[in-house]
């Protein structure tokens, strides 16, 4: 008997198998660099496919996102955000100021297939770290920089965040409600966006060096990535007009937008065919708009002051139902209707669970915690969350003694001289209060002893 496709869709992507299969990265090495969000995606990304990632921070200091954490709320002593940034990821604590921490850093470069950094643009140059001292050690390498505006040209210098980037990518003149608002998207768009072209890019340079057998320079763009996303950028140029902000409305689909229901749930809503707006229509029992000539076909619908008008009916019907009852219409008749969640709810949200979208993952140093899994499933190679953040210079004795075949007496030498070092005493650098560190493996690795 032939095989239900979806039983066989399930089979491919058995999440209880997945630590049996290999892992894509497997035997690639990154060197991060990275600081804050930006270019610390890239090589998120590239850790969660099995790429053994090495960060690098500065002693008892760290990354400063480390600390960061959206109304001060933290957990286990370390911030969810930088969480969620670094999984599986090595953390070593190299002092870049001293002669020997650079020489350091540079011998791990040379054993590096990928380079990672997100400082000002020219910095690591400046620093003797940048693409043109390494490639001349590893002409093999990788390396990717990230900044606001590339490498080069007029704006090079300029420094740039998340809504720097928004704005001056022309996404947040389209943000908004009205002519004259405009909005920063929630969150750090300007960051996260990117940095999955950087991994992109990681990748098809190393597909390239496969054939090649030669690395390449990478230079990532903020405002260039975000410019990109934006599908109607020549409108204006060509026609003269402007572009109203469009707020919860889908312009391209009427009756479209979040409306909120009897028992205060928000609904969206998109209707993009003539046949699902008949099935919203059944499910409103309003078949009588079908004769509308305002709103018979799709083409008629779409006219501003036509949207403007069945939009108001469709909020008016809802504001009259349950939020469970929309829903329930919504499978029942066929038309696209979903509530809008709040990270609790997607958090317990069986579906995401089910496909790995939201993970339930056990940390040796942190215990039990949710946490966003990899974004494509992939079948014979997928991605997985092996580990969660460490303490900084956690990894010193492990990475200096496996990637640089340093001795114990080396690294105490180091350690004496403070060109390596370890966490301060602040929440997101240390420990939580209640793990016993003497007793760790890794903390306290030796060769030969690896856990």
């Amino acid at each position: 008997m032939k095989q239900d496709y979806f039983t066989y869709t399930d089979g491919l992507f058995d999440r209880s198998k997945i630590s049996e299969k290999p892992e894509a990265l497997k035997g690639i090495r990154v060197l991060d660099l990275t600081h804050i969000i930006f270019g610390s995606v890239i090589s998120k990304w590239l850790a969660l496919f099995g790429a053994e990632v090495i960060k690098v921070e500065e002693p008892y200091e760290g990354d400063a996102w480390r600390m960061a954490s959206y109304w001060a709320k933290y957990w286990k002593d370390s911030s969810p955000f930088f969480q969620c940034l670094h999984p599986n990821k090595q953390f070593v604590g190299i002092d870049l100021k001293t002669p020997k921490g650079k020489e350091l850093v540079l011998e791990l470069a040379q054993k590096a297939d990928v380079v990672v950094e997100n400082f000002r643009a020219g910095l690591t140059e400046a620093w003797g770290i940048g693409y043109t001292t390494i490639s001349k050690i590893n002409p093999k390498v990788i390396y990717v920089s990230c900044s606001g505006y590339g490498q080069w040209g007029p704006l090079r210098f300029f420094p740039s965040w998340d809504l720097i980037a928004q704005s001056m990518s022309g996404v947040a003149q389209l943000t908004g409600f009205g002519e004259k608002q405009t909005y920063k998207l929630p969150d750090y768009y300007g960051d996260f966006m990117p940095g999955i072209f950087g991994a992109m890019g990681a990748l098809g340079a190393l597909n390239q060096r496969e054939k090649t057998g030669k690395g390449q320079f990478i230079d990532v763009s903020q405002v260039e990535v975000l410019f990109r996303m934006m599908h109607h950028w020549s409108y204006m140029d060509v026609t003269g007009e402007d572009l109203p902000c469009t707020g919860n409305v889908d312009p391209t689909m009427a009756p479209s937008g979040i409306f909120k229901t009897q028992d205060e749930q928000f609904i969206s809503i998109a209707i993009a065919t003539d046949e699902q707006f008949t099935a919203l229509l059944k499910a409103m029992d309003r078949m009588d708009l079908s004769q509308d000539p305002r709103f018979r076909e799709t083409f008629e619908r779409l006219k501003p002051d036509r949207a403007d008008a069945i939009c108001e009916i469709v909020e008016a019907w809802v504001k009259k139902k349950q939020g469970s009852d929309i829903i329930a219409l919504a499978q029942e008749w066929g038309f696209p209707a979903a509530p809008v969640m709040d990270d609790l709810q997607i958090a317990n949200d069986e579906w995401r669970r089910e496909r790995g979208s939201v993970v339930e993952f056990e940390d040796d140093m942190y215990g039990k915690g949710t946490w966003p899994g990899t974004a494509a499933a992939l079948e014979k190679t997928p991605g997985r969350i092996k580990s969660l953040q460490r303490p900084i210079g956690y990894h010193n004795h492990y990475v200096l003694q496996k990637v640089l075949n340093l001795s114990k007496e080396q690294i105490r030498e180091l350690e004496k001289n403070h060109v390596i070092g370890y966490w301060g005493n602040s929440i997101g650098q240390r420990p939580p209060a209640y793990y016993d560190m003497s007793k760790d493996p890794i903390v306290n690795f030796t060769e030969g002893e690896e856990k």
